[in-house]
């Protein structure tokens, strides 16, 4: 169930990398490192089409229906609730310009938060580890590390 208008090739290791730098920053307050993240962004994708793409790869997996999964109606409500909050998120970034790229990352970080983080584990390490799982799929999809295909 693709949510973004683009094509749903995956991203690259440079922009899941990007999309992280910029979560991390946010989740950290700092502003030097947003600042830095947005300077590096001007070779792909916007910074708010990087962290939509990357909450749907983080929000989809677990909201949306398994193929192998008997269906019952809470995992059709599960599979809603992570659509509408993509679209949520969409229609966000095209009225909201100027707070989208804080917006989509805290709640990339609240929905690590609250529901793929651990019990006892630290965001930013729940995030770190996410950001080399990311990596590792880039990777393999991407093996020359280069642009999309």
């Amino acid at each position: 169930m693709p949510h973004l208008e683009q094509s749903r090739t995956p991203l690259t290791p440079q922009e899941v990398e990007l999309a992280f730098e910029y979560v991390l920053a946010i989740q950290g307050h700092s502003e030097h490192a947003v600042a830095t993240a947005v300077d590096r962004t001007q070779a792909v994708p916007a910074p708010t089409y990087l962290l939509l793409r990357l909450a749907e790869d983080i929000i989809l997996p677990v909201t949306d229906l398994a193929a192998d999964a008997d269906p019952c109606s809470d995992s059709f409500a599960l599979d809603e609730v992570g659509g509408v909050l993509l679209a949520a998120l969409e229609e966000w970034t095209r009225e909201c310009i100027p707070s989208t790229i804080w917006g989509v990352a805290n709640t990339i970080i609240r929905f690590t938060e609250n529901v793929l983080r651990q019990e006892g584990e630290d965001v930013v390490d729940a995030l770190k580890t996410m950001r080399t799982e990311h990596l590792e799929r880039a990777r393999a999809a991407y093996p020359s590390g280069g642009a999309h295909r």
